[in-house]
């Protein structure tokens, strides 16, 4: 499957712009040492592509994922945003205040909830134990990704439910715009 994913975007590298296809060539050279597609090895686990806990894309593949979404800003000429959103939970766990089940229960509601904010088109990604990350591709205008951001914010700000009790999760989001495969500028709230 990811052979022929690769094979797709190596057919339309020629339509990026050339800085884009040197990366994009990159690119797909590391993906395939790093799945040893090719190879009588076996196929990396689903585990290297999506998050076992949450099912979201894990962060390698957030890293694929966003090099695209920056080739297509570049030959779109197109802006879109990153969000990272952080979680206290290690230190709630390590305070007492969370014991280890409830924070992976956590992190599976919180997870459901920045899908659920998101189009089905923009991607969600675990990227470490307490991080999150979501890129918003094709925007017309940076106000879009703000109300994406607010509603991801009231979305987290609602109790997570932990068995017989409710518990909030505090968190921190930043918004990075690029455009044209360069930083348009951050704003971090």
């Amino acid at each position: 499957m990811i052979e022929i994913e690769l094979a797709e975007i190596e057919d339309r590298i020629p339509t990026y712009p050339p800085q884009a296809q040197t990366d994009i060539r990159w690119l797909v050279r590391e993906v395939r040492k790093l799945s040893n597609l090719g190879s009588r090895h076996p196929q990396p686990p689903a585990s290297a592509i999506y998050d076992p806990l949450t099912g979201l894309l894990s962060g390698g593949a957030y890293g694929v994922r966003f090099a695209m979404a920056r080739a297509r800003a570049g030959r779109n000429k197109k802006m879109f945003a990153v969000m990272s959103i952080d979680l206290p939970l290690a230190a709630n766990v390590a305070a007492g205040a969370l014991s280890e089940q409830e924070a992976e229960e956590t992190l599976k509601q919180i997870a459901a909830r920045i899908t659920g904010c998101v189009r089905e088109t923009d991607t969600v990604a675990r990227i470490d134990y307490e991080k999150f990350a979501v890129i918003l591709e094709d925007l017309a205008m940076p106000e879009n990704a703000e109300r994406v951001k607010q509603k991801i914010q009231a979305a987290l700000a609602e109790p997570v439910k932990l068995g017989d009790r409710a518990a909030r999760a505090e968190s921190s989001i930043s918004l990075q715009f690029y455009q044209t495969s360069r930083p348009a500028g951050s704003q971090l709230h």
